[in-house]
């Protein structure tokens, strides 16, 4: 009874999230326009699957009572968010949005890989240190933040490897060697906040039970503090950095996958 109130009780539609949700979709309307294809199919679904992580009980879950719920929001927002919106970008728009001034100029700086991939791994890193991860919870303005700057950063992590423009992709091998150091990144964190002692992040030691759903996690469920650190660290370090590996695949199969330059260039000679 208690996981069906919240079901229905935990939904927070939050004007910032419609907001942020409306801007998105907007801004593809007017850049794209309303034609369904595959590209607006993932896109859409991006924003989607945005708006569950910001919306749903998950978020509710994440922000009173588990870090585990949160590590999982953060995870679909940094990484699998962005990609689908990423992959969702037709390549002519791609190319119109950089020729406007000053986007373009400043997609060349944030889009160079070290910078990229320094801001994508930096801001899990940072937004999880245990006293601004805290602070985040009792500061709305800060909660907000952090949850509209991992889509924002998870979108330039990714642009140098999966960018609509395939000239300006880094080489496979680059790319997966980008992706695999995130993924050692990612990692370590998770391993980091895994063993570390019970009681890391403070506010989900003793939460403030407004739902009454307390002692349904402690006691019916057996997710204690220490537990709950502890799923959210093997969170990170686990399927976070399987998304990385599986995007190293996606670069190393299209690799594969493309026509060898010599032996297009020899058929075109013989006909």
């Amino acid at each position: 009874m208690e996981i069906l109130q919240l079901f229905n009780a935990g939904w927070s539609f939050e004007p910032w999230a419609l907001v942020f949700a409306s801007v998105l979709v907007g801004a593809y309307l007017l850049g794209v326009g309303t034609r369904l294809n595959r590209h607006s199919v993932l896109y859409m679904s991006g924003v989607l699957v945005m708006l569950f992580a910001l919306v749903s009980p998950l978020d509710y879950l994440g922000r009173h009572y588990l870090f585990s719920a949160h590590m999982i929001q953060h995870i679909l927002l940094l990484l699998i968010v962005p990609l689908l919106l990423l992959f969702g970008i037709p390549k002519s728009t791609a190319e119109k949005l950089l020729k406007i001034e000053p986007i373009g100029k400043m997609m060349r700086v944030l889009s160079y890989p070290p910078v990229a991939w320094f801001l994508g791994v930096g801001a899990m890193w940072v937004w999880h240190m245990p006293s601004i991860h805290d602070m985040a919870l009792n500061n709305n303005s800060l909660y907000i933040t952090q949850l509209v700057s991992f889509v924002l950063i998870g979108m330039i992590f990714w642009w140098p490897v999966f960018t609509p423009i395939e000239n300006r992709r880094l080489n496979p091998l680059t790319g997966t060697l980008y992706l695999a150091s995130a993924c050692l990144g990612c990692t370590i964190l998770g391993m980091l906040i895994t063993f570390a002692g019970a009681g890391l992040y403070t506010a989900y030691i003793n939460p403030v039970d407004s739902a009454g759903l307390l002692a349904l996690i402690r006691n019916d469920l057996c997710i204690t503090p220490g537990v709950d650190q502890q799923i959210g660290g093997l969170t990170m370090w686990v399927p976070g950095c399987l998304i990385y590996l599986s995007a190293s695949m996606i670069t190393l199969a299209q690799w594969y996958g493309a026509p060898d330059e010599g032996v297009s260039a020899a058929r075109q000679e013989a006909a």
